[in-house]
């Protein structure tokens, strides 16, 4: 029986169906109750199991004495139904293949409305991103700085920002130091502005920043957002090459821009961060 029910499987007869049909099989009909005492089908479920092979015309349902019986259809005559059922489906599936390749044809020339967005989460391709932003940017970029940052050394930042700047390009980033936690990583944190300043780099820091961000030549934007629910720092990034966009984003930047501090004033008010009045 195990062996039959298998091969019921193979011309999408469910298992639990297969048992039944082969259960009415072997006797003129059953009610739904009868049917769950001969196999491993519960009461409640029967009902559903024989309903399903009725619509599939596995088995017929009748009255008796004001019952409701169930009987089977003759195997012949369910085979039948079933390989008339695959043919049905090889038709439409042949068409369907049709009408997809040909949607496929045409996929190059859709203009799809969304294709300005990316979203990257792995680092190495965030990063390979940035490089290429910044390299590729000609008059202006502009830069929230915020944990957590790569794990790259300072000198190899230096030498990507160099060329930028030496092709006179505008570079302005706020920096935040809302989330240092000791006076070492506050001096640390000082050193590479400065360094970063002495290179032409125009440079701000700021308490609290709302994103990391980055917006090249008012038309490429590259912003990251913290996940609201993990635990953990979200490292998805979303690149928009819109200028519309960039040029509200650059509206945000401004504002940021002129209530941070210059790193001169905050030197002088360091020694308050960690021993607040």
């Amino acid at each position: 029986m195990e062996d039959l029910v298998e091969k019921l499987k193979y011309l999408d007869i469910p298992k639990r169906e297969g048992e039944v049909y082969l259960a009415l099989l072997q006797k003129n009909e059953f009610t739904a109750p009868e049917i769950s005492k001969v196999t491993s089908v519960t009461r409640t479920k029967s009902y559903e199991i024989l309903q399903n092979l009725v619509k599939k015309g596995l088995c017929n349902e009748s009255y008796r004495n004001g019952i409701k019986v169930f009987s089977c259809v003759e195997p012949k005559v369910v085979i039948e139904n079933i390989l008339t059922e695959f043919d049905n489906k090889k038709r439409v599936a042949e068409q369907l293949q049709i009408s997809l390749t040909d949607l496929s044809k045409r996929n190059d020339k859709v203009d799809y409305p969304l294709e300005y967005i990316e979203v990257l989460t792995e680092r190495s391709q965030i990063r390979d991103k940035w490089l290429t932003i910044e390299h590729n940017t000609k008059k202006e970029l502009l830069v929230f700085t915020k944990p957590p940052y790569a794990q790259v050394k300072l000198e190899n930042n230096i030498k990507e920002l160099t060329p930028v700047l030496k092709n006179k390009t505008t570079v302005k980033s706020i920096y935040e130091y809302k989330q240092i936690t000791s006076p070492e990583e506050l001096k640390h944190l000082i050193e590479t502005i400065e360094t970063y300043q002495k290179m032409g780099e125009e440079v701000r820091i700021i308490e609290e920043l709302p994103m990391k961000l980055c917006i090249s030549d008012e038309k490429i934007t590259m912003l990251s957002l913290n996940d609201r629910i993990s635990l953990e720092p979200s490292i998805t990034t979303i690149i928009i090459d819109h200028p519309n966009f960039a040029v509200a984003q650059k509206k945000v930047f401004e504002s940021y821009w002129a209530s941070a501090m210059n790193i001169e004033d905050f030197k002088k008010n360091q020694t308050n961060y960690f021993n607040p009045v």
